[in-house]
């Protein structure tokens, strides 16, 4: 069942900057959860997905700057690094220097590429439905402004 939160600023008890970062961070869990609930059977998460389409777009890319492209922690972005290359999905090499790592994606989860990004893309048209192109282009933009404000 899901459940709808309140936006009402006296039921929820909360004032506009509460209310604010409440929802977003409700909506982020509900896009991370029903988008894992479409690809699981895929043998991916959401947090992966942005990996691998990453990956997929730019091509063979540096640890450290995919890292830094998704904003995740070197740690992190080992870690997850790992479970896809346990997975088959991603293979490391190493570059010039031995420090340096290369990933890209294996030919198995390029045969399944475009099945996957269908379903990703059907699951983002369902969350974005009747929002113009112009309310997306504000979301994005205030979207933004709240990043920079967290990192000024």
């Amino acid at each position: 069942m899901t459940t709808i939160y309140s936006t009402n600023k006296k039921q929820a008890g909360l004032d506009s900057a509460d209310q604010v970062m409440h929802q977003i961070y409700q909506t982020t869990r509900a896009l991370s959860k029903t988008l894992n609930s479409e690809i699981s059977n895929h043998g991916l998460y959401s947090s992966e997905w942005s990996i691998v389409k990453l990956i997929h777009e730019q091509g063979s890319m540096a640890q450290i700057a995919l890292a830094n492209y998704l904003n995740i922690e070197p740690a992190a972005i080992s870690k997850a690094l790992a479970k896809l290359e346990k997975k088959g999905i991603v293979a490391r090499c190493f570059g010039k220097d031995k420090r340096e790592k290369y990933i890209y994606l294996t030919p198995t989860v390029n045969e399944q590429y475009d099945t996957l990004n269908a379903v990703v893309t059907t699951h983002r048209s369902k969350a974005l439905n009747g929002l113009t192109e112009k309310d997306r282009q504000q979301l994005i933009t205030l979207l933004q402004q709240i990043y920079t404000n967290v990192f000024t």
